[in-house]
Parts: structure tokens; C-alpha cells; sequence
């Protein structure tokens, strides 16, 4: 599966991700990766328990957009529910619960987002975004 980070910055509360991993002895640490996992839209992130499954958001199948107000850009697809993806080649990826999907034609990752959105400060016309 290719790297799926679409930049959508939600593992970087308290220290980040990483950090709360290795200190997720403590609760409020643990609760928190987790947390930040499951918010997450690409589903790079994914927490799992301890010799068990992963701990996933529920999602019906959908497909909506993501808008990226901080950065004032109009952001990637967002896949949920394990709506099989397929490439314009043909190829069949992993159908997972969450992924993200290029919408502004940018990413080296393509059919996936890899957050180059915001480098090409990409905007589908969204006024929402610019206020």
C-alpha cells in the first residue's frame, strides 16, 4: 500500500502521534493517539489494540470533499466506508475503511492525495475557504 499522509494535520496535537504512542502508558496519552488516529481522514493513521483489532471510526460507504480552511485550500476526496478503490489502469487497490483521493491532479501518489494541495495552493472555487 503506497504512503497515504494527505497532510490533513490531525496527528499533531500534544506532541504528536509518535510521541503519544511511545508515552501511551499514560491514559489521557493513549486516548489521545487514539483519538487522532480515528480522526485521521486518510487513514494513514490507524491505532490498534493490544493483540487485537484495529479501533476504526464507523463509516456508511460516502464520498465527500475535504476543505482545508487554514490553509485556505480546497483539499483531497475523502473515501469512507471501504468503497473499493480502483486506478484508471485498472488497478485494484486495498479497499480500507477512510482513504484520500487527489483532487487537484498534483500528487506523486496518485490515485492518492499526498497533501500536494497545499503546495500548489490548489482552490476548486470555495469561498468558505478564502474568508
Amino acid at each position: 500500500m503506497p504512503d497515504l499522509c494527505a497532510s490533513a494535520r490531525f496527528c499533531h496535537k500534544d506532541g504528536g502521534t509518535w510521541k503519544l504512542t511511545d508515552e501511551s502508558d499514560n491514559k489521557h496519552k493513549k486516548a489521545t493517539a487514539i483519538q487522532e488516529a480515528c480522526d485521521c481522514p486518510s487513514g494513514r493513521l490507524t491505532a490498534f489494540a493490544k493483540n487485537g483489532p484495529a479501533i476504526e471510526p464507523k463509516f456508511e460507504p460516502s464520498i465527500s470533499l475535504v476543505e482545508d480552511p487554514d490553509q485556505k485550500v480546497s483539499g483531497p476526496i475523502w473515501v469512507k466506508g471501504c468503497v473499493p478503490i480502483a486506478g484508471a489502469d485498472g488497478t485494484q487497490y486495498e479497499t480500507r475503511n477512510r482513504v484520500t483521493l487527489c483532487r487537484c491532479g498534483k500528487s506523486r501518489n496518485k490515485p492518492f492525495c499526498d497533501g500536494a494541495h497545499i503546495r500548489a495552493e490548489f482552490n476548486d472555487g470555495d469561498k468558505s475557504i478564502n474568508s
